[in-house]
């Protein structure tokens, strides 16, 4: 018997990889993907997850209870895998209000949700940003999953809340619930203001490639595809109540 799957954010870079992913390595599965369609959400990505008839898009914004108690009601979803966040650091400076309403009360909507209708797994995807910045002269420092969350700008200070807000409702209300925390990514389908995709387009036309500060910064980089991989693997065998870093 197979499961029925929301995956927020679906139609975003990371979340469009994983449907991708959950169709091909689960072809018993339902995916419901739900996305508001922002700047960050492109629909032709998902077009050849629209010729599945496992597949299922909706239109909604995350923010929005009514629309997601409906979708509950309709979909009685086993598990929940949210991807839907703004996040773009710079941006986040700019207008800190859209974020937090994004990531911290969507994720505080689509809990109730599950609280209301049941589920077996609720799956925050975050960020390794919530761990704020390691030294750039100790390369033998990395985070862990005990690192104390020490955030920086409003957009990992809003992944953080969220972070909290999924460990209160798993111990306050039982709520089965995970979480992933993940370096950057790269991949197909990427939103062009990313470094790689951005450096990739204006190297091709010829354009300058912006250095950001120093050009001292290091990243982590992590394929979108293993991303997905560990996710998939997290809400099928994860330990309820666990943050999991990915990278």
């Amino acid at each position: 018997m197979g499961k029925t799957i929301i995956v927020t954010g679906g139609a975003g870079f990371i979340g469009a990889n994983f449907v991708y992913l959950e169709l091909a390595e689960h072809p018993e599965d339902r995916i419901v993907c739900v996305d508001k369609l922002t700047y960050a959400g492109n629909l032709a990505t998902l077009d050849e997850a629209m010729k599945n008839p496992n597949f299922r898009f909706v239109k909604a914004d995350i923010c929005d209870r009514e629309a997601i108690d409906q979708l509950f009601a309709e979909e009685h979803p086993d598990i929940i895998v949210n991807f839907a966040a703004e996040s773009h650091v710079d941006r986040s400076i700019e207008d800190p209000g859209i974020f937090l309403q994004t990531n911290i009360i969507g994720t505080q909507v689509l809990m109730d949700a599950c609280r209301k209708y049941g589920i077996e797994r609720y799956h925050q995807v975050s960020t390794d940003e919530v761990y704020g910045d390691l030294p750039l002269d100790r390369p033998d420092l990395f985070f862990t999953e005990q690192t104390p969350l020490h955030t920086s700008s409003p957009y990992s200070s809003s992944k953080a809340a969220a972070d909290l807000l999924v460990n209160a409702y798993n111990r306050t209300y039982g709520l089965p619930t995970t979480i992933s925390r993940c370096s950057n990514n790269y991949g197909p389908y990427q939103f062009p203001e990313k470094l790689i995709p951005l450096m990739i387009a204006n190297a091709l036309a010829d354009k300058p490639l912006p250095v950001y500060g120093e050009g001292l910064n290091v990243r982590d980089w992590l394929y979108v595809e293993d991303h997905c991989k560990a996710i998939d693997l997290i809400i099928r065998k994860g330990r309820v109540g666990e943050a999991y870093n990915i990278g």
